[in-house]
């Protein structure tokens, strides 16, 4: 999955930025979790796509998202009874912000794209 490996890149790269985070939108028909990730003088749109699992908070400072342990995934992936086939096909992103819940996003891509501001 090309698009996935850039987005997990693309997603790693915010990280240690300092960025604000909120949830944006959430299109049920597409399964599709959109995140905006804020500096002081960039925003991030970060869109996950057929979203499987979702458990988080509607905003934080300072906790960047980044792929999963193996043990993470493995617990959650047994705890929702996912299939061989499924864990192959899909990603948890973690984030865990200090003084609010842990956020996890279980998903089969992930997409980062920079807002830029009109002058």
């Amino acid at each position: 999955m090309l698009g996935s490996k850039k987005g997990v890149e693309a997603l790693a790269s915010l990280s240690g930025h300092g960025y604000k985070y909120r949830v944006q939108n959430y299109t049920s028909s597409l399964s599709q979790l959109t995140f905006e990730a804020r500096g002081d003088s960039c925003r991030y749109s970060i869109t996950f796509q057929t979203t499987y699992y979702v458990q988080t908070t509607i905003w934080w400072d300072q906790g960047d998202f980044a792929l999963a342990t193996t043990d993470k995934f493995e617990e959650l992936a047994e705890a929702l009874g996912l299939d061989a086939p499924q864990r192959e096909r899909l990603l948890l992103f973690v984030a865990a912000p200090p003084n609010r819940p842990e956020v996890l996003v279980l998903c089969n891509r992930v997409f980062v794209s920079q807002e830029i501001p009109l002058p």
